[in-house]
């Protein structure tokens, strides 16, 4: 499945129907959430995405097409199935949506004359959202459409996010047959490869954060309910929609770098969650390492290559060249090997372990047991 998404010019009586549609949308959400409650606590069990379906059909207000209440059934489901598998980890109770939570309507047949389908200039909708929204198409769909999203971000714009199905067969880069390439994702540059090449880390959040720091301080201090508090508010959440756009486009940049330049590309399997729990939280959730590799893999696969996770560990501590322990403080940026001599960036002597710990064994006494003699004996 593949996501696009095209900017939204909706006139001022559609931005009034589509922000009705919010509304009553999120009612429906919550008032779906406190049935779920009333039942448990009478029968012990929760209702199906059909039951509900089926409780709250013809619900569907004078800006909320029918299909939309499915989905409203249908996205409380998935909550309840997340909460019960991911309960032990800490996760809660899904909650009741306040307004600042609830920026996406679902539109769920794609099709002419059904939910959503697109024209030459325009998205087509149900009458009760506006009929016909200008969108600005800036680039051509591949695959088929399936479902599409309306979302309202920070910046107070609306945006179509068409998910379309489309084949896994992509035609290979112009790289050589089975060029391979390890990385190894950092802190102080972002990323090193294990030929030397390092990409330094844009840091968006941390640029940012003091001009944040101002918003957010402006923003305490704003009068509750206040319409000077509201648009205080829209100018940090616009700040940090700008802070995710810069992080996401990076991602992808990089990312395509290394797609076209090499067919495998060898990567750590980090255990983001508990990364985002050490004392380097902050730094590493800027970075988005794990984002990068999901961009990195998705891109490789349709490319025609691939992307493959080895366990991190020792990939830091070994040597490179000669594979024995070299212990050393995150500090210490510089490995020096004292039984081999061999020095290097810390970075670029992990990735050089990746890529070692990730090719197949050229049958050779480097590797430790040769698959076959490298000569008969005479």
């Amino acid at each position: 499945m593949r996501t696009y998404e095209f900017r939204l010019y909706p006139t001022r009586v559609q931005q009034q129907c589509l922000m009705a549609c919010l509304r009553e949308s999120r009612a429906l959400y919550n008032e779906m959430l406190e049935r779920q409650k009333q039942h448990y606590d009478e029968t012990q069990r929760f209702l199906s995405k059909y039951d509900m379906t089926a409780l709250f059909k013809g619900r569907g207000s004078e800006h909320v097409p029918a299909t939309t209440v499915q989905t409203l059934a249908d996205r409380l489901e998935k909550a309840l199935r997340l909460f019960f598998a991911h309960r032990k980890e800490g996760w809660g109770f899904p909650r009741w949506k306040s307004a600042n939570q609830w920026h996406s309507i679902h539109l769920r047949q794609w099709g002419v004359s059904r939910d959503a389908w697109l024209e030459a200039r325009h998205l087509r909708v149900p009458k009760k959202l506006g009929t016909a929204i200008k969108i600005k198409r800036h680039r051509e769909i591949e695959g088929t459409p399936k479902t599409c999203h309306l979302v309202l971000r920070a910046d107070g714009h609306w945006y179509a996010l068409v998910v379309c199905e489309v084949e896994q067969s992509r035609q290979a880069p112009a790289a050589q047959p089975e060029t391979a390439v390890g990385i190894d994702v950092g802190l102080k540059v972002f990323l090193a490869d294990s030929e030397g090449g390092t990409v330094e880390n844009p840091r968006c959040y941390r640029n940012t954060q003091a001009a944040l720091r101002r918003k957010q301080r402006r923003l305490s201090a704003r009068k509750k309910g206040s319409k000077r508090r509201r648009k205080m508010a829209r100018s940090v959440a616009h700040t940090h929609l700008t802070i995710a756009r810069q992080r996401r486009d990076f991602h992808f940049k990089t990312a395509k770098r290394y797609v076209w330049g090499y067919r495998i590309i060898y990567v750590e399997d980090l255990n983001m969650r508990a990364l985002s729990r050490s004392m380097l939280a902050k730094s590493v959730l800027d970075a988005g390492w794990g984002a990068f590799l999901d961009i990195l893999a998705d891109k490789a696969e349709r490319a025609g290559g691939k992307v493959v996770r080895i366990n991190p560990r020792f990939t830091t501590q070994n040597c490179s060249r000669c594979g024995e322990l070299v212990q050393k403080s995150l500090s210490v940026r510089t490995h020096s090997c004292p039984h081999c001599g061999y020095v290097a960036d810390r970075d670029v002597n992990a990735a050089q372990n990746i890529l070692k710990a990730g090719a197949p064994p050229s049958g050779t006494v480097a590797d430790g047991r040769p698959g076959e003699p490298r000569s008969l004996p005479l």
